[in-house]
């Protein structure tokens, strides 16, 4: 059995997800221990017990500690067989962070499942849902990975009751070759806010600031849409990509209360400008690790994070693979 500190590097909840998910990947199982340690309110939260959860229910696995609190975990898959579910975190937890612990799960898999997840779509310290479909999806997909994501409902803190649908069709992950970013050939994005916001023009207040700090740095227009959607409670955010020949780079930001819708639109702006030197943005890069370790190659990241070593180090536990970084390139030999 793997066994796994979950107080090391950055000690957050990433160490759950990339761990279960190879364990079910490769059918090893793994014991975690300090889980969170270092947080404020260590030991796993909804959205991980979820995660888990899931990911017991596709490959029946034998799992003890799963519960809000654990600060210790043991995961022992049995099979994977994929399978239509519904999943409720009961919390405004992210449903994205659910996702990044099944995605890596399904490599290889030949059968297609749907999952419908209701909890946070937009939220602190967590990718917002257009992010995933936007931007680290469509970088999977350009490498045989078939994934989609469809958003019927948006949620916010603290109230959550986003619902979307992750729909996976059996495929495989290719080699990663993203060394070259490629001419920029666009920008887009969408500022999104609640019904509750719109008197007070806050999608349209968050495109215009976006808009003005990219017309400041790139020799073209942004195209980016303005929402407004029924949710729960109040919440706004921006998304924005920059799409070039080879690769697809994100930049976003979230509101808060008291935040200036201004502030968020340049935040969003200034994110993207800072990714954008590279290939792979900083969220792009710790999130792909798994799958990097799985296919092999190579990815030219525009900042190597707390998260992607962390991630590093915990998929060398489980696959015959040897990373290594040079400069900005970070590469995946499999041995």
């Amino acid at each position: 059995m793997i066994q796994i500190d979950g107080s090391q590097g950055e000690g957050g909840g990433q160490i759950v997800r990339t761990a279960t998910s190879l364990s079910a990947y490769t059918g090893k199982p793994v014991q975690i221990k300090n889980i969170r340690a270092g947080r404020s309110n260590p030991g796993l939260r909804p959205q991980h017990v979820k995660g888990v959860e899931t990911l017991e229910e596709l490959c029946s696995a034998e799992v003890d500690g799963a519960s809000v609190g654990s600060k210790e975990l043991t995961f022992c898959p049995v099979e994977l067989e994929p399978k239509d579910m519904e999943v409720d975190i009961g919390t405004a937890g992210s449903v994205t962070l659910l996702i990044q612990s099944i995605m890596p799960s399904l490599i290889g898999c030949k059968k297609d499942l749907e999952i419908k997840i209701k909890g946070g779509t937009d939220v602190k310290w967590s990718p917002p849902v257009d992010y995933t479909r936007s931007v680290l999806l469509p970088l999977l997909q350009n490498h045989g990975y078939d994934a989609s994501l469809e958003v019927k409902r948006r949620g916010f803190y603290p109230k959550g009751g986003g619902e979307v649908v992750f729909r996976f069709r059996g495929s495989d992950i290719e080699e990663f070759d993203l060394v070259d970013r490629g001419d920029i050939q666009g920008i887009e994005g969408v500022s999104y806010a609640s019904e509750h916001l719109k008197d007070a023009e806050v999608a349209e207040r968050q495109a215009g600031a976006a808009r003005k700090r990219l017309g400041e740095e790139f020799e073209m227009t942004p195209k980016i849409k303005t929402e407004y959607c029924n949710s729960r409670c109040p919440g706004s955010g921006t998304q924005i990509r920059l799409k070039t020949e080879n690769s697809v780079i994100g930049g976003n930001a979230i509101g808060e209360k008291g935040k200036p819708s201004e502030k968020v639109g340049r935040e969003a702006a200034e994110d993207l400008i800072r990714n954008s030197k590279r290939v792979v943005d900083r969220y792009a890069a710790d999130q792909l690790v798994p799958f990097l370790g799985i296919s092999g190659g190579q990815i030219n990241v525009s900042e190597k994070t707390g998260h992607s070593r962390t991630n590093i180090k915990i998929t060398e536990k489980f696959l015959e693979v040897e990373f290594s970084v040079s400069g900005n390139i970070l590469k995946a030999r499999k041995n």
